[in-house]
């Protein structure tokens, strides 16, 4: 991923600076980078899905592997919780584990990390560029709201969260 920004002013905003940061990787890079850069910039427009084969992962463990195949397995539209991620794994007592692994994604938005919430169906928090994870929590709210998801009194409504089965 070469860029990702976020604009309390506008989407069109955010996405002016991921083509002004973005401009130059393009244009120094092969065809095949073009094409993935084009790939991630549809991910963060809201468009496409995430292929987690074509990420290199390399240095990462296999344990947050697993749990990066699962978050990128959750649709558009949807969220899940971190102890639903846990029991998948093998053990809902896993979720802290789970969620270190989710704070710690390389890759936000292409592996969506902002579709996983707590189980009280609160958003959470959400690490930003800049800002400190709990203040993320709006900028996490707007991305599950601008992919589908509902919100009732702050919480994601039970029709949004996906169970995988």
């Amino acid at each position: 991923m070469v860029a990702c920004a976020f604009s309390d002013k506008s989407r069109e905003a955010a996405e002016k600076n991921v083509r002004e940061i973005s401009k130059d990787a393009i244009s120094q890079n092969t065809a095949v980078a073009k094409r993935k850069l084009q790939e991630l910039y549809e991910l963060y427009s809201g468009k496409g899905k995430a292929d987690f084969d074509s990420f290199n992962l390399s240095g990462v463990s296999d344990f947050r592997k697993r749990v990066y195949r699962e978050l990128c397995r959750i649709p558009r539209g949807k969220v899940t919780t971190y102890g639903e991620i846990a029991r998948k794994l093998g053990s809902i007592k896993w979720s802290r584990a789970v969620g270190t692994a989710v704070g710690s994604n390389p890759i936000p938005l292409a592996i969506p990390c902002h579709r996983v919430v707590p189980w009280t169906l609160n958003v959470g928090n959400y690490g930003t560029p800049g800002r400190k994870p709990p203040e993320g929590a709006y900028v996490k709210m707007g991305l599950l709201k601008r992919e589908g998801v509902d919100f009732r009194d702050g919480r994601v409504v039970k029709e949004c969260v996906w169970s995988g089965e």
